[in-house]
């Protein structure tokens, strides 16, 4: 087994969904949280200076997404062909869409832009990307393959980011309501989940 590091901020953000399939997996791991003057310090060492980072056997590799992706063909949680993989990336580039659009609203400072964003935001984008995505997971509670692959645990994170602040946002999209207790079904997963840090984000 390779010796793995994960540098990310202390928080769950884009990192959590590395964190979860180390967990599912019983991938042994360091968990390594910068903050302030630290991650100044630790920037240039980074591969583009940002965060999340996986540092595998002293190699680096950076980008949420890409880790992920990396580390779910490489561990089983990938397709059975190239087909099936690039179906899996679009869907990915899918989620990653809403990502960035979710944060656009958290972050915005100006309060009546944010209030704008978050009317858009509700009315028309998740009815967009939930509606769409809740069709991949109508029939087995899967986004792909009918089986658990990292786009789904992607997907968990967001989900959860979600829902601290609308908790009955899932009522109208049980395809995404049965994802969610599939990856909260699994023993592994939800031991970490119970046991992982508190944080603000």
């Amino acid at each position: 087994m390779a010796n793995y590091k994960l540098f990310y901020f202390p928080g769950r953000g884009t990192a959590e969904a590395v964190r979860l399939l180390f967990a599912h997996k019983e991938i042994k791991y360091e968990d390594i949280r910068i903050a302030g003057e630290e991650w100044q310090k630790e920037k240039p060492n980074m591969p583009f200076g940002v965060m999340p980072v996986l540092e595998e056997d002293g190699k680096k590799l950076g980008g949420s997404v890409i880790i992920l992706r990396y580390l779910g063909e490489k561990y089983g949680l990938a397709g059975s062909n190239a087909w099936d993989n690039a179906h899996l990336a679009n869907i990915s580039d899918f989620i990653k869409d809403f990502s960035t659009e979710m944060y656009k609203v958290h972050f915005e400072k100006d309060e009546t832009r944010k209030q704008e964003l978050q009317k858009r935001f509700t009315e028309e984008l998740i009815p967009k990307f939930f509606g769409k995505l809740n069709e991949l997971a109508a029939t087995t509670g899967y986004l792909c393959c009918g089986r658990l692959t990292w786009p789904d645990l992607q997907l968990f994170c967001v989900l959860d980011f979600i829902l601290k602040g609308h908790p009955e946002m899932l009522s109208s999209y049980p395809g995404l309501a049965s994802l969610r207790k599939n990856v909260e079904a699994d023993a592994n997963m939800s031991k970490w989940i119970k046991e992982r840090p508190e944080t603000e984000f």
